[in-house]
């Protein structure tokens, strides 16, 4: 996301996380300079603030916010090997096997960190509206500001995706950023979910590394069509077009909007959308 909107026309584009180094290589990996790293944690609001105020050191107002953090939760196994149901009482273990911190701290990232995260940056989002030029005939819409959230296809899919608390965190957050919508309409400010399915991400890497699919995982025929329709996962273009569309004029009318980018997967699990 970073990539694509810093080589996309984005004056300035902020990055945020615990690990400086793999800031550093991101903010390199494109030329211009204009990806900036800012080393914080988004499960401490004093983080987040100290961010937020090394923000308006450099500008005044910022036209989206992008709440990305996530974590995958403790595993907790539901299927064998061969994908089957485990004995009751060996789920039951499973389930009772992470310690209750190890639960709740999946809940404290994609959940509470997505929310404070916003508290920090909504003044400046605000701020990008009080910029905003009034339209007329001769000119084009500039879009209002908004604030997209990571969601997942797992909020909507009803099977486990090797634990508990993943799955029901992302539902959160899609609901969370659904009230927002509606919250923030006297303020002018957007709010929209994106909810991905199978993409290759450092998140995902042992499962892709398991299957033996780490470098081909977005080739046409990777995937059976009934895992995912499309027969590849999801890469960086795609996510690209995703973003771009939502923060340009293109996407200028869209809020309250869930966009799921999962080449059809969701169409081949059981869910509710």
């Amino acid at each position: 996301m970073a990539r694509a909107l810093a080589v996309n026309g984005a004056a300035k584009v902020f990055i945020i996380g615990r690990r400086e180094a793999a800031l550093k290589e991101t903010a390199s990996s494109v030329p211009g300079g204009n990806i900036i790293p800012l080393v914080g944690d988004v499960t401490s609001k004093e983080s987040l603030q100290a961010c937020a105020d090394q923000v308006r050191a450099h500008v005044s107002a910022i036209d989206v916010l992008i709440a990305n953090s996530g974590v995958s939760g403790p595993p907790v196994p539901s299927v064998d090997q061969q994908q089957q149901p485990i004995p009751l009482s060996e789920l039951a273990q499973n389930m009772w096997t992470p310690t209750p911190e190890a639960v709740t701290s999946t809940y404290a990232i994609n959940v509470t960190g997505v929310h404070f995260t916003i508290a920090a940056f909504l003044e400046l989002l605000d701020a990008a509206n009080k910029k905003r030029p009034q339209p007329d005939s001769t000119t084009s819409v500039k879009p209002r500001p908004q604030i997209i959230t990571t969601g997942s296809i797992a909020g909507f899919n009803r099977r486990s995706f090797g634990n508990f608390s993943y799955g029901p965190s992302k539902a959160a957050v899609i609901q969370l950023t659904k009230v927002l919508a509606t919250t923030l309409v006297p303020y002018d400010i957007r709010a929209n979910v994106i909810a991905p399915g199978l993409y290759y991400t450092e998140m995902t890497h042992d499962m892709y590394t398991a299957q033996g699919k780490t470098e081909i995982h977005n080739v046409e025929g990777t995937f059976d069509k009934a895992v995912v329709p499309a027969t590849r996962s999801g890469d960086e273009e795609d996510m690209a077009g995703v973003v771009l569309w939502l923060c340009s004029r293109a996407g200028a009318y869209i809020n309250g909007c869930v966009v799921v980018t999962d080449g059809g997967r969701l169409s081949v699990l059981p869910g509710t959308f």
